[in-house]
């Protein structure tokens, strides 16, 4: 079998045209696509953030110059964020030729928690947007304090997140229930989490707490299970809560101005919502409450 020439010039003109193309993609890289424009854009109202967009662009630390098929965002996003607390950036667009846009939203003070005779202004996500010194005063217009909460880097700094073993997302579930923030915070004063020892069941189980500006305190019990039908039911619940005014507290008792519901009796009062021990019969969209008097209201 007669073997094949090796052609040496073909083959010279072939690598040779592999790096001229190379070449032309390296130089249009670092003309056409380079990174020359970086701006902002709020998916959010701002307040903390207002007029801060120059000042967010220059702590992403850009590399400008460089091509934007390679340059990589995940370092400057953790920049923004760590020197701007209150950003939370959605993503970094790539705007074809050479430019980036920042898509972020404002983060809103939804938690505060007392921690090292220090207040932690924090967000949903438990992110430190600023630390206040003393004991926390709130309002209805103000960071809802949370109670009961193990964290276990309570000397964190503002920017980073505090790890929380224990934390129930309630400010999500009130969000199913068409309840924003500003609705939240003007109803509830504080929250607690912990556990109770359930009798029913003989173990423990967790509970969130939640007592509102008007004194009525809503005890949700075994709060990981359904948590967004108890929100549901406490909502429906604290709407037609007065609608008991006049009648019987305990119908085994006889009728006498203690055992009669006041609106000041209701305003004092806990009313407790949990789900049926049946689960073979019964969802967890099946919940119910039970209101309990203040204590030694009834034949103090």
């Amino acid at each position: 079998m007669k073997k094949r020439k090796f052609n040496g010039k073909k083959w010279g003109i072939i690598l040779g045209s592999i790096a001229g193309l190379i070449g032309v993609c390296v130089i249009l890289c670092f003309t056409l696509f380079s990174l020359k424009s970086v701006s902002v854009d709020f998916r959010s109202s701002t307040s903390v953030l207002t007029d801060q967009e120059e000042a967010i662009v220059e702590s992403g630390e850009f590399s400008y110059g460089g091509c934007v098929l390679f340059l990589g965002k995940k370092g400057a996003i953790a920049k923004i964020e760590k020197d701007h607390p209150y950003v939370k950036v959605v993503n970094i667009e790539t705007v074809f030729p050479s430019s980036y846009i920042i898509h972020c939203v404002e983060r809103q003070e939804v938690y505060a928690l007392e921690l090292n005779d220090k207040t932690y202004i924090c967000d949903e996500q438990f992110k430190v947007l600023r630390i206040e010194a003393g004991e926390y005063q709130g309002g209805m217009d103000k960071p809802i304090l949370y109670k009961g909460l193990r964290v276990n880097n309570s000397n964190a700094e503002i920017g980073e997140f505090l790890q929380i073993e224990n934390e129930i997302d309630i400010f999500s579930e009130f969000i199913k229930n068409n309840r924003l923030l500003h609705e939240q915070k003007a109803l509830i004063q504080d929250i607690e989490v912990g556990k109770l020892f359930d009798e029913n069941i003989k173990k423990e189980q967790a509970f969130i707490k939640l007592s509102l500006y008007d004194g009525q305190t809503y005890l949700i019990k075994n709060a990981t299970y359904g948590l967004e039908y108890k929100v549901a039911k406490m909502l429906a619940v604290y709407s037609n809560i007065f609608s008991i005014v006049g009648q019987k507290i305990d119908s085994n008792l006889p009728d006498g101005d203690d055992n009669v519901w006041t609106v000041e009796k209701i305003k004092n009062s806990t009313i407790e919502i949990n789900n049926y021990y049946r689960t073979d019969l019964h969802d967890e969209k099946e919940c119910y409450f039970k209101v309990i008097p203040p204590q030694n209201s009834i034949n103090n």
